[in-house]
């Protein structure tokens, strides 16, 4: 970028490892979005002694869950990468 040139995006910090801080968010959040909902689904089952049906649903809202953010993810890093390839040229 020539130094004359406004930033095209002001709020945008260039870090190093932010692109690595990203997908270490996601492939920390989908497995604990999963073990969280096994956790709290087993111990409301054991609270209400309704073994095994409340960890049963909610593992599966949990699995629906991490898909659901997985999608939200893949959605938005592809736009990011498309805005990468239209800085550079």
């Amino acid at each position: 970028m020539a130094a004359n040139q406004p930033d095209k995006d002001p709020g945008k910090i260039d870090l190093p490892f932010a692109k690595f801080a990203k997908y270490l968010a996601v492939g920390m959040e989908i497995p604990t979005t999963i073990a969280g909902s096994l956790i709290v689904g087993y111990l409301l089952d054991r609270w209400l002694g309704t073994s095994p049906w409340i960890t049963v649903v909610a593992s599966v809202l949990g699995f629906f869950g991490a898909v659901f953010r997985l999608t939200q993810y893949l959605k938005y890093f592809s736009a990011d990468k498309k805005t990468d390839k239209n800085d550079e040229s």
